[in-house]
């Protein structure tokens, strides 16, 4: 059953004026403006008896119209340019002194020269003596958004008390108005925040490196979403020989200053490291560094150096949180590397931890505001092992998100706060021969009863590749979203689609092929999902959160959707 679009919502005109209070409710109440606009010009016709009534914009707001009782075209033509240029010419009675206009209520004679008016309400089946009302719609300062017009075929009809109502629905659609220019100003406000917000995060925060057998995480959030950046910076970046260096660092202090400190420290541990410093020796050669420049600077730091052809991950710390160390078989341990604080006497390392990461195990290194936001240490940590263990098997960059914001979840952020994930990415060991298969292909129509069809095909080809159950799933899931999001897009012909699939050594392609007109990937930062009630976008932000790679191209009147997922076809154990 539809909702009604406001109190006054099936009522039988005409309204008596004693219910303009409801239609103030009408106006300023819940729906857009593309709603409340006829609604507006059905009351004017009902508040006055008008035989015709409209909305016509003006200066910010010219493309809007809404009619009762005539054509939308009359208006447009002839009666938004007449009351257009009697409201603004020179001269009209009530200018003020000061040089900008008074605007007042237009009657018959104010337009009876005007040969465009004349012209409308022969149009329209209105007498060119018959009674008219203009009423400005004003916002702030009194600046012009429109003007309600009512016609009536008798001169005499409109008296007093139908001026004072339309005087009072057009200020209250002055008001409305004017909210709609302000929330679309702070609208644009707060997407130029965000852009600056983002461009200022890139600036201080290394892009993801490309490097096989490994995948990576992020999610950073502020104290204070007015500060967008504080002390809290992480470091990673592919070494000469092939390891890649992590480093974590958490500067005391808020803002900007604390951004730039921990700036320094992160730019000082990535020197000591690409000089060839020992990791039992960086931080305190960090330290030194820093404290040159900053005597008052203090920061915990974790670094890390991963070897990927073996799994092992080199840990030095300097009074930093423990690590989690997600194992395969379903358990998490805390992995501390012990050391003293940059800025305290004696920084540096106690001794250098190493761990070995499986096939698919995780190490995250984390700042403090993940556990102390309950002031409990202790019961931090057991929440931030209790969160690991319900997200282990998310993708990295949402297993980072997901850490953070179930940490925080009904406590009070006082501290910033930094998740980094490292997943070891490598196929599974040597497994007895199998038949090589040829690519997979399935061709399908534009209906989503197609969808399970091809799914079930993919899973007994997948099934003969080997591919473990987990796996399996994810690529199912991909598969189905790529065929949803191109049944949206395809033409509409009988077996215009495609579903493809390959393998790339131990990598598997899917490509699901479509004839429709195309479309255009959302643009969106790495740290944004989807708004929750979107229409179209979720399916494919799915598949880019599992997939190593997403391309999308157009080739010949068709677009191509591929993606890849590395490390899942059996191969040497590396």
């Amino acid at each position: 059953m539809r909702e009604p679009r406001s109190i006054l919502d099936g009522m039988e005109p005409p309204f008596p004026v004693e219910t303009l209070g409801l239609a103030a409710l009408a106006v300023h109440g819940p729906g857009g403006i593309d709603e409340k606009l006829p609604w507006v010009a059905e009351a004017a016709a009902s508040l006055t008896g008008a035989a015709v009534a409209a909305f016509v914009g003006l200066g910010t707001h010219a493309p809007m119209t809404a009619v009762a009782g005539a054509p939308v075209g009359e208006v447009e033509r002839f009666a938004r340019p007449a009351i257009a240029r009697v409201l603004n010419r020179s001269g009209l009675p009530g200018r003020r002194s000061g040089g900008g206009p008074r605007w007042g209520v237009l009657r018959p004679s104010d337009l009876a020269h005007d040969r465009r008016y004349r012209l409308f309400l022969q149009r329209v089946g209105l007498p060119t003596d018959g009674g008219c009302l203009v009423v400005p719609v004003l916002g702030h300062e009194e600046a012009l958004h429109g003007a309600l017009i009512v016609g009536h075929a008798d001169a005499g009809h409109f008296d007093a008390d139908h001026e004072a109502a339309l005087l009072a629905l057009g200020a209250h659609l002055g008001v409305a108005l004017e909210n709609l220019e302000t929330m679309n100003r702070l609208a644009e406000l707060q997407a130029l925040q965000r852009e600056v917000v983002h461009q200022l995060q890139e600036a201080v925060r290394p892009p993801v490196p490309a490097m096989d057998g490994v995948e990576l995480g992020v999610h950073y959030l502020p104290a204070e979403p007015s500060s967008p950046t504080g002390g809290d910076l992480y470091d990673w970046l592919v070494l000469p020989d092939r390891d890649l260096h992590l480093a974590v660092v958490d500067v005391m202090g808020k803002g900007v200053a604390a951004t730039q400190a921990a700036l320094a420290v992160v730019h000082a541990i990535r020197m000591l490291v690409l000089d060839g410093c020992p990791m039992g020796d960086v931080v305190a050669r960090a330290d030194y560094l820093c404290q040159a420049q900053n005597p008052d600077l203090i920061a915990t730091v974790v670094v890390a150096r991963y070897h990927p052809a073996d799994g092992r991950v080199e840990m030095a710390g300097g009074g930093h949180p423990p690590a989690l160390l997600l194992r395969d078989d379903g358990t998490v341990e805390l992995v501390s590397a012990p050391g003293v604080p940059v800025g305290f006497p004696g920084a540096g390392t106690a001794r250098v931890v190493q761990v070995t990461l499986g096939r698919s195990e995780t190490l995250v290194l984390y700042t403090d505001g993940l556990i102390e936001a309950t002031k409990d240490i202790i019961l931090g940590l057991r929440r931030l092992e209790a969160a690991a263990l319900e997200t282990a098997g998310y993708p990295a960059g949402h297993l980072a998100r997901a850490l953070v914001d179930r940490s925080l979840a009904g406590a009070v952020r006082r501290d910033d706060s930094l998740a980094v994930v490292l997943r070891r990415r490598m196929p599974p060991g040597q497994l007895p021969a199998r038949p090589t298969l040829g690519a997979f292909e399935y061709r399908f129509s534009p209906s989503p009863a197609t969808i399970p069809l091809g799914r079930h095909l993919l899973a007994d080809w997948l099934e003969h590749l080997a591919v473990d159950d987990t796996e399996r799933a994810d690529l199912l899931l991909m598969a189905s979203e790529l065929c949803s999001n191109g049944i949206r897009h395809a033409s509409g012909a009988p077996g215009g689609l495609a579903l493809r699939a390959w393998a790339e050594g131990p990598s598997v392609v899917i490509e699901v092929e479509d004839d429709g007109a195309g479309f255009e990937m959302a643009e969106r930062y790495d740290d944004e999902m989807p708004d929750v009630d979107a229409e179209q976008g979720r399916g494919l932000f799915v598949v880019e959160a599992l997939a190593d790679e997403m391309t999308v191209r157009r080739v010949d009147d068709r677009t191509y959707v591929r993606v890849v997922r590395r490390a899942v076809l059996p191969g040497s154990a590396g």
